[in-house]
């Protein structure tokens, strides 16, 4: 679900690769892959040392992928070594796959140190799972890398500041024990949850309150997920300082990932031109697999260097009013300048029902901000004010048809499942698709991946 195939521009390379993929997919995944893959570095020169190609590939799935290779993926790739693909090629191919970041992720993900948080803590307790913490800042000021919090179900009055990092082999998780179970209700005009650690999940919460933002990351390799961000009020007006459910906020950050979580009421529907539901602001991001609706502005916004990002697999609709906003729109500019959006992807996803805009691409007047490598694929537009608006290149395998959810409903109330006969089933796309939907169901489930963030039939 969360990793990024970087291909070579040899022809030969690109279709080893795109083969990989297809090969090794495995269910799983987390968004501290790419960072994790040094931990295996000194055990793939030994695999490389074999003199066949038959030899040199058995070496690297065992030392990356810790198995014999099957009898497909072992002929596919010696006999591209055998024809002078170079091993470093075969390498990226396996290191690309959902398997390898299953494996190369598990150290990142189990925790060596745990600490808990109830509401019937107390911050003078160790934080342990018999003397939890009472807040999560506590527990915050002395997790380190490779720690789990646990919050436990309730509600936690006040605003969260997250600080501290971890590192490449092990995050710091703030985990609701119970998805949606832990509520962080802030307070004041700002941010509800601040974010400054690099390496730092946040999973499960749900989070409101008056401010202009819910959660606002500044760390690079994170992972924001499963969350439910809401019913951020905006009580302090509307200002240039804007405000989103959901933000990546510095711009000299990157891999700030945006995943499974359902974003929604953020300010009012064309109240603020500046309130996003998810905003990114940073390179290299992944926003998969989310459901956005209601917010003032876009659903879905890049900006400022939010350049190499994939937008994929998200439910958007009913965001904005018919003079502002609308679903996804993706550009950059302001700080910190001379930045081009390039390599960002656009796929899968159902923008339906906005009343302003669908999907667009955006520059101030008079710049050239739209560089190469976009892709907008596959992508479901219907009933907005407008489709598909590009400023550069043209969108491919658009469906305009009704999306024939379960039952739609503006408001939230409905159920954003597909049916079974609905025009988004199997006519997605697999390249920069996550492999696993918000309800983490694997796809393909059918014959071909489902537009949207649900995977049904």
């Amino acid at each position: 679900m969360k990793n990024v195939v970087n291909f070579a521009s040899n022809a030969r390379v690109n279709a080893a690769l795109c083969s990989a993929a297809v090969l090794l997919t495995a269910l799983g995944g987390n968004a501290y892959a790419a960072d994790n893959a040094m931990a295996f570095e000194a055990t793939v020169a030994a695999a490389t040392a074999a003199s066949s190609s038959v030899d040199q590939v058995t070496g690297l799935y065992r030392t990356l992928l810790g198995r014999e290779p099957d009898t497909a993926g072992l002929a596919y790739w010696s006999g591209l070594v055998s024809d002078g693909l170079p091993l470093d090629s075969v390498r990226a191919g396996i290191t690309s796959s959902q398997e390898y970041t299953n494996r190369t992720v598990a150290a990142a993900t189990t925790s060596f140190y745990h600490l808990y948080v109830a509401t019937t803590g107390s911050d003078s307790n160790p934080g342990t799972q018999a003397r939890p913490f009472k807040t999560i800042n506590k527990a915050a000021s002395v997790a380190k890398a490779n720690t789990t919090v646990h919050v436990a179900p309730g509600t936690y009055y006040g605003n969260v500041s997250t600080r501290l990092s971890g590192t490449s082999t092990g995050a710091i998780r703030f985990v609701s024990d119970t998805k949606w179970g832990a509520k962080i209700v802030g307070s004041g005009t700002e941010v509800m949850w601040l974010n400054n650690g690099s390496y730092v999940e946040i999973n499960g919460f749900d989070i409101s309150g008056p401010g202009r933002l819910g959660i606002q990351n500044m760390g690079s390799n994170t992972l924001v997920t499963n969350n439910r961000v809401h019913h951020i009020t905006v009580s302090g007006g509307c200002t240039g300082s804007g405000g989103a459910g959901i933000v990546n906020a510095n711009y000299t950050s990157s891999a700030g990932h945006i995943i499974g979580n359902v974003v929604h009421d953020i300010g009012k529907p064309g109240g603020c031109n500046g309130v996003q539901g998810i905003y990114s602001s940073n390179k290299g991001s992944k926003i998969l697999n989310n459901i956005v609706y209601r917010a003032s502005a876009y659903g879905i916004h890049l900006w400022h260097a939010a350049t190499d990002s994939i937008i994929a697999n998200n439910t958007v609709f009913a965001n904005g009013s018919s003079g502002m906003g609308g679903g996804i729109v993706t550009g950059v500019g302001d700080k910190p300048g001379n930045i081009q959006l390039k390599n960002t992807m656009v796929v899968n996803n159902i923008v339906y029902k906005n009343p302003r805009q669908g999907i667009s691409q955006y520059c101030y007047s008079g710049q050239n901000c739209i560089g190469s490598g976009n892709v907008t694929a596959n992508n479901l537009v219907n009933g907005n004010g407008s489709a598909i608006t590009l400023r550069a290149g043209s969108a491919t395998g658009t469906v305009t048809a009704d999306p024939k959810f379960v039952s739609y409903n503006p408001t939230g109330a409905g159920d954003y499942r597909l049916q079974s006969t609905s025009p988004a089933v199997n006519k997605g796309t697999k390249n920069y698709a996550p492999t696993v939907d918000i309800l983490n169901v694997a796809r393909p489930k059918g014959g071909a991946w489902d537009i949207g963030a649900y995977e049904n039939y």
